[in-house]
């Protein structure tokens, strides 16, 4: 075969698959044994030997395909090839490659000014001729070019490979670049899809590429810190202001083809996540911390100055008027306002300090290590920048806010509710001193002039119509004066019958008990809330006694429809004790008095407040008494015209209204439940306000006090237990069923008594989704009574919690579902046990201590215990619930959210609560395959779980139907009688016995 023949065959060699191995720079051997065969079809050639610079940590590379013995003839090409790499210690190796050969024919590897080593062609007969070493000299240039360009074929090789396939299709940006020069070495189509590269960019610099208008390394690369450590790896986050996204970066030295070290970037997008977790940290409208988060902050650095001896300044302010700003100007203007102050209170705060909106229009500030006086000059010189602002920008309303301030010790023993308490009430002071002092700045009764003083007198008889007989008031809503009757001037040593500071004056004398009713009341009409009002409170007469008053007060309006004129009565009650101290309605003596005189047909509705012993738990007593008397001022002032309330025991309220219908009542109770939905707070505390009724009717259910108010009590009871939240008009059959459960809560009680006889625990399976592999049971209890057979507990669990003893029961299910757990974990290590906890459970205070002492006893795991909590209960958001629930995670067990989506506030739970599992109420599979919402809501709720990291059940999955549609969704564990009906102790253990079978 000719030479010429033999260039064409080298030049196909060049591309073939053997060149794979000679490319990732480590065997050297199948490529040039392939060399040497087909050599040998074109001259004669005994042996190819080499030698080849490979890089710095692996300096010298030395080949022979035959080793010979050693002939002198190697010398002259060692001399040539010192003179371009001097390294004498490589002439013993080549020597024992080249050893015996009589000719050898050596040529450099070199391309461009680089030298990559050298190649010998060996053989014994005779010398290589002229055309033999033109054609050696080109396949050694060949390979020089190899060399040159060896980066190039190895990110061919590297993407035609498994390894680059895989990275190509990963969804993650991967990069890899030289280290020492930042030029990129390969980039996957991930980050070139990110990035929109279009064009080459192998070679280029990574910071030029991934970078705007950059001409060096990023300071935060951690190139520099991975030299160090090579072994170690580093993950950091970063925000590309060139693609505007956030991402977290894995970074790491490898190992690369060639033996070099190569940087190593995986880089994931996550600002989808960032996002998100900014919802859950910051108010959307202020960014700033929003009250979750502010609260967690707060407490972090409240164990932050513990530790380091220092105080806090803890702030809290509201903004004024916010409300008549939103009216007046529109919520856009509002949100302004609340921009503008978080942004000038931001400018005064130090690294330390926290900042956070604590609800519509309060805030709290907490600063570190500083002092009150500090502090109240930083908040005045806030108040004086909005000063500036508002007229520098003509902006037409007040930018200002009321502030208090309260210093914690660094050994404070309160809770993060009780220090912002103490913030609230200095702020509350603040805010009565200032306003009093801007209506005293604006009082000079010198000037006051009776026939300054105007008033239309056909509104004036309007709103007299509509009210009682007493004193007599008047207000002008354009100017806010008011005009009072001679006798009431004369009764309270007014300064004159005209008041230009009514807010003032008689303010002052008001009780401070009833101070912040007395100006709510007002604001809500000032505030246009409302455009009449009934509320109670004691005054300071001329004789300084204090005397019960009644306020009636009814809003006329101008032809424009503005506020105009404010009239009414205001009546003495004296100091009569047919009155209830707290709210000054009526008490029970006088509501029997009134029931004994009355000979018409009436009716007699009782209302409680439901739970109402929860906001004397959450808060204090004395907050519950606050809010028993604001329900009696509101209900006053919402039903004044159709009926008389009356104050009875507790959180109960009687109602009386004459000659009434079963319509007639409805029609009051709806009219108390629309404002049993408002949003209700008490010095910036919120409180839910639901109620039970309860009615009779005389002379049908009974003429005398003692047996309507028996009959009405009884129907208030089936309210609570039957028709929670609805009206209930008394009936024989009410007062039977009445009877039934009073005999069964004494049955009850009874067995828990007697070592919770005919009590047992059954075990419901939970599965995994598709595979329905067993992981798990719920435990469920069961009461089995000869007397009463067909009890659910869906019945008798409310009353055992109303009665207050689901707290022994449910230790007594809690202890023995463990007992279970125990046995269970021995045929399933695995295996984990739901057990139902009652929001009273959580509320016992030795709740924790008692969890935490049967775990140990039984030496369960407690991760295999999951705690399951109502949708209710976790929703009270309670600081004292979550403290617990915190409590119980850091022991390991896991929180379960059960009956997800029956609540009110179902979404901002998964945002705002510590929870690692939400069950899926049944209510959502029903008609599931039918119903558009219940599927489009599985659907969403479960991917959006699944993105916060939050475990699915769905529960309730009773048929195959069923099964199929959820199982769409890829839920993490199915639960129902389709997958697995409750079931005994035996029949469970025969259950894990099967599960193992299965698996073996």
């Amino acid at each position: 075969m000719d030479l010429k023949n033999g260039k064409y065959l080298l030049e196909i060699y060049q591309h073939c698959k053997d060149f794979r191995r000679f490319f990732l720079g480590s065997h050297y051997d199948h490529i040039f044994q392939s060399l040497l065969n087909i050599l040998n079809n074109i001259m004669e050639v005994d042996n190819i030997c080499g030698f080849f610079y490979k890089n710095d940590r692996y300096p010298y590379h030395y080949y022979s395909v035959i080793s010979h013995d050693y002939d002198e003839e190697f010398d002259q090409y060692y001399q040539q090839l010192n003179q371009h790499y001097h390294l004498k210690e490589i002439k013993p190796q080549l020597e024992s490659y080249l050893e015996n050969y009589t000719f050898v024919y050596g040529l450099p590897l070199d391309c461009e000014d680089k030298f990559y080593g050298y190649l010998f062609f060996c053989r014994d007969e005779k010398d290589f001729g002229k055309e033999e070493r033109e054609f050696l000299n080109t396949l050694s240039q060949i390979y020089a070019d190899i060399f040159n360009n060896k980066e190039t074929y190895q990110r061919r090789i590297f993407d035609q490979s498994v390894f680059g396939k895989i990275l190509n299709s990963v969804h993650a940006n991967i990069t890899i670049t030289n280290p020492l020069t930042d030029e990129i070495l390969y980039i996957n189509d991930t980050a070139k899809k990110t990035y929109q590269i279009k064009d080459n960019v192998i070679g280029l610099k990574c910071y030029e590429v991934f970078k705007k208008d950059q001409k060096e390394r990023c300071r935060v690369c951690p190139l520099n810190r991975l030299l160090k450590n090579p072994n170690e790896s580093h993950t950091w986050e970063e925000y590309s202001d060139y693609k505007h996204k956030y991402f977290q970066n894995h970074d790491s030295l490898i190992e690369w083809f060639d033996h070099t070290i190569v940087h190593f970037q995986y880089s994931i997008d996550i600002t989808n996540l960032k996002e998100i977790q900014r919802e859950a940290h910051y108010d959307s409208l202020t960014e700033i911390f929003n009250r979750r988060t502010g609260k967690k902050a707060l407490n972090e650095q409240l164990l932050k100055a513990k530790k380091e001896n220092k105080n806090l300044i803890v702030c809290l302010f509201d903004l004024d008027h916010l409300k008549t700003t939103n009216d007046a100007f529109g919520h856009q203007q509002g949100d302004f306002f609340l921009r503008t102050v978080s942004k000038e209170v931001t400018t005064i705060l130090n690294h330390d300090d926290i900042f956070f909106r604590l609800s519509g229009d309060e805030f709290v500030v907490s600063f570190y290590d500083n002092t009150i006086s500090n502090v109240h000059n930083l908040m005045t010189q806030v108040l004086n920048v909005l000063k500036q602002i508002k007229e520098q920008d003509n902006i037409p309303f007040d930018l200002s806010f009321c502030f208090g301030l309260y210093e914690v010790g660094p050994q404070t023993s309160l809770s993060i509710n009780d220090i912002i308490s103490e913030a609230d009430e200095k702020m509350y002071n603040f805010k009565v001193k200032s306003h009093l002092k801007k209506a005293m700045r604006e009082l000079d009764l010198s000037k006051v002039n009776v026939n300054e003083f105007t008033y239309n007198q056909e509104l004036l008889y309007n709103a007299l119509a509509k009210s009682t007989d007493d004193y007599i008031f008047i207000c002008n809503m354009k100017t806010g004066v008011f005009k009072y009757t001679p006798e009431m001037v004369k009764e309270f040593d007014f300064p004159s019958e005209v008041l230009t500071n009514a807010a003032a004056v008689f303010g002052s004398k008001i009780h401070k008990d009833d101070k912040y009713e007395f100006l709510n009341s007002n604001q809500q009409i000032i505030d246009g809330r409302t455009d009449s009002h009934i509320v109670e409170y004691r005054a300071l007469n001329k004789n300084n006694e204090y005397v019960w008053l009644r306020c009636r007060g009814h809003v006329e309006y101008d032809e424009n429809g503005e506020p105009c004129l404010f009239a009414g009565f205001i009546s003495n009650l004296g100091r009569k004790n047919y009155r209830d101290n707290l709210t000054g309605l009526y008490n029970g003596f006088e509501l029997e008095k009134r029931i004994q005189e009355t000979t018409s047909h009436f009716a007699m509705m009782i209302l409680n407040i439901a739970n109402f012993k929860n906001i004397n738990q959450f808060y204090n007593r004395h907050f519950g008494d606050q809010v028993l008397r604001i329900v009696a001022q509101n209900l006053q002032t919402l039903l004044h015209k159709q009926t008389t309330i009356y104050k009875l025991d507790g959180d109960e309220f009687a109602l009386i209204l004459k000659d009434a219908t079963p319509q007639d009542l409805y029609q009051v109770y709806e009219k108390i439940q629309k404002y049993a939905k408002q949003e209700h707070s008490y010095e910036g505390k919120s409180y839910s306000c639901h109620f039970n009724a309860g009615a009779a009717f005389s002379p049908y259910d009974g003429t005398t006090y003692s047996k309507l108010r028996r009959n009405c009590e009884i129907a208030l009871q089936h309210s609570k237990h039957y028709a929670y939240g609805k009206l209930t008009l008394y009936n024989q059959d009410i007062a039977d069923k009445r009877n039934q459960t009073l005999r069964v809560l004494h049955a009850l009680k009874e067995s828990i008594n007697n070592n919770f006889e005919n009590f047992s625990l059954v075990f419901q399976p939970k599965v995994t989704s598709s595979y329905h592999a067993l992981t798990g049971f719920e435990a469920l209890i069961r009461w089995n009574h000869q007397d009463f057979p067909h009890i659910g507990p869906g019945f008798f669990i409310p009353m055992l919690e109303e009665s207050g003893d689901i707290i022994q029961l449910g230790d007594w299910i809690f202890e023995q579902a463990i007992i279970k757990l125990k046995d269970f974990s021995r045929y399933d290590k695995d295996i984990n046990m739901s057990i139902n906890v009652s929001y009273l459970q959580l509320m016992d205070d030795k709740f924790v201590d008692f969890i935490k002492e049967k775990v140990t006893l039984h030496q369960v795991n407690p991760y295999h215990i999951i705690i399951e909590l109502t949708e209710t209960s976790i929703a009270k958001n309670n600081e004292l619930i979550v403290n617990k629930i915190q409590q119980l995670r850091q022991f390991g067990m896991r929180i379960a959210m059960d009956d997800f989506g029956t609540g009110y506030s179902s979404l901002s739970l998964l945002k705002n609560e510590p929870l690692d599992i939400i069950k899926i109420d049944q209510s959502f599979v029903r008609n599931i395959t039918e119903d558009s919402f219940n599927y489009a809501f599985m659907n969403a709720i479960i991917d959006l779980c699944h993105q916060i990291d939050l475990k699915v059940i769905v529960e309730g999955v009773e048929t195959k139907d069923e099964l199929d549609v959820i199982e769409k969704f890829n839920p993490d564990y199915i639960q129902g009688y389709y997958t697995g009906k409750p079931m005994d102790y035996n029949h469970a253990i025969c259950l894990l016995k099967k599960n193992i079978d299965n698996k073996s």
